[in-house]
């Protein structure tokens, strides 16, 4: 199986490069094409802040949790070429095609240069991609949504499980399509949270489980066992309002006794 990489910059977040490392030593895929995101690379500070505007209450109550709560460390960024051989792969540089003010295309050039050399993408960068990278190869492009996407859609990724209260949480693979979190399912499972009081936990451990799931999901691929969703969930967006304290709230307490 021949991959191509959608990423946004020289190096990834180290459970990215735990799922390739996995992927690469469990299976016969091979990495033949890297693309990275020129739009995401050239934001301004400007933009940087208005998304910050945007966020609102959201942004504000993550910066304060960051700082007051000590969250779970973090490993370090990886750099591609500590994964992958460059001088193995080919390399593009694009700028994608901004669409109604916010999705992602890719240039009909630069898909017709992947699909000569890949069977598959992996969306590890870009935004919501539309166009005609989701159709040209063969096996489309695959994308993590950690959530059950048949119950939650959107973000943030366990965000809304964490304040309804959930038992567990769900991880999917989906093979994307021109709906938000709405694509075949290529590979899924559910990992329990009821032993997690903090988001961050819950985070983290979807973030772990991850590692072997693109492997899972090119066996998927080549057993034919990639499936249209019998139903999709509700589409949540970044909290704001009453959900913003109502998380602030319940993370403190899960903080607390956590550290009791």
């Amino acid at each position: 199986m021949d991959i191509c990489l959608l990423v946004n910059g020289q190096s990834i977040p180290w459970w990215q490069a735990d799922a390739i490392d996995y992927l690469l030593e469990n299976t016969d895929a091979n990495i033949t094409t890297i693309v990275y995101n020129e739009y995401e690379q050239s934001r301004t500070i400007w933009e940087t802040l208005k998304r910050g505007m945007e966020l609102r209450e959201w942004a504000v109550i993550s910066i304060m949790n960051n700082i007051l709560l000590s969250p779970q460390p973090q490993r370090e960024p990886v750099d591609i070429g500590d994964l992958i051989n460059l001088n193995t792969v080919t390399e593009l540089n694009v700028e994608p095609n901004i669409v109604e003010g916010w999705k992602q295309s890719i240039p009909t050039q630069t898909v017709d240069r992947i699909s000569e050399d890949s069977d598959v993408a992996i969306r590890f960068g870009f935004g919501f991609l539309v166009g005609p990278i989701l159709s040209e190869l063969q096996y489309g492009v695959l994308s993590y949504h950690h959530g059950d996407l048949r119950e939650y859609r959107g973000q943030p990724m366990g965000f809304w499980e964490f304040i309804h209260g959930e038992n567990k949480v769900g991880i999917t693979v989906q093979q994307l399509s021109n709906k938000l979190d709405a694509g075949k399912i290529v590979t899924i499972k559910s990992i329990p949270i009821n032993d997690l009081y903090t988001w961050e936990a819950i985070k983290h451990r979807l973030l772990i489980e991850s590692e072997d799931m693109l492997a899972d999901a090119i066996q998927s691929i080549q057993n034919n066992e990639v499936v249209e969703p019998d139903k999709i969930g509700k589409l949540y967006t970044l909290p704001s309002g009453v959900s913003t304290l109502k998380f602030a709230i319940k993370n403190l307490k899960g903080h607390l006794i956590k550290n009791s």
